[in-house]
Parts: structure tokens; sequence; C-alpha cells
């Protein structure tokens, strides 16, 4: 039996956005596309995601200048706002449109998030170390 809850994998959307949300993928469909799939990986109780451009190009195969210019948008329309650590971006997606979790449990966004780390990017010999006694 398991110890999550049932809706333990729903995601919840305002019904207050979904106009605005059509009109974002009228106006860039790529930008909706990068906003679902940071939606799809954010954390339960943080709405934040550590992803790369590179892993971005890849699930979505266009060019990072294409990438860019969709985050850009989803940032200036408040869809999302990025936190810098070191050289990688967490995205921080709105609350007030998308969430998992009790408003209560969702006060630590920028301290945590689910990293996505995109096989292309390791070392070739990445997963043979991991196996490696010390």
């Amino acid at each position: 039996m398991s110890t999550q809850p049932e809706n333990h994998n729903f995601v919840q959307v305002s019904r207050s956005y979904l106009k605005h949300w059509r009109q974002l993928t009228s106006k860039n469909a790529l930008a909706s596309e990068i906003l679902l799939y940071l939606v799809e990986h954010m954390g339960r109780t943080s709405n934040a995601v550590i992803c790369s451009y590179k892993t971005l190009q890849e699930v979505t195969c266009y060019s990072r200048t294409s990438i860019a210019k969709a985050i850009k948008l989803l940032k200036d329309d408040n869809w999302i706002d990025t936190i810098k650590v070191g050289s990688a971006t967490a995205y921080g997606i709105n609350e007030r449109v998308f969430w998992q979790a009790g408003k209560n449990q969702r006060r630590y966004a920028l301290f945590s998030a689910n990293v996505i780390a995109s096989e292309s990017e390791q070392e070739s010999n990445f997963r043979e170390k991991s196996k490696e006694k010390l």
C-alpha cells in the first residue's frame, strides 16, 4: 500500500488563468510547451525546477535562441521567475496559476527545486563511474 496521498501526482491550475494560457499558446507555442514541461517537473512544495537550456533544446527540438526568447516571454508575462544557482538556472512557476501542495507548504520555493540532468550533458562514462566501488 502506498504512503502517498491519492492525488499526489495532480497539478492544479486556476480557472481564472486559462484564458491567459490560451493566449500564451497562440502568441508563442514554444513558450507554452516549455511552461508545461516545467510544471510537469516542478517540485511539489517548491513550484520550482532546475533545468538547463540544453535539456530544453533536446525536449523541444528548438534552438537556444528560440528557447531564450520563450523563457524571456514567460518571465515578462509573469508565468515564471528565474533564480541563478551558480551557472544553473532554477525556474519558479507562478503559484497563483499552478500548484500541487497547500499554500502553507510552499513557503520555501527559492530554496528547493527538482533538478533535471540531461544524459547528453554528463561525462560519457557517468553511468559506469556511478557503479564503481570506492
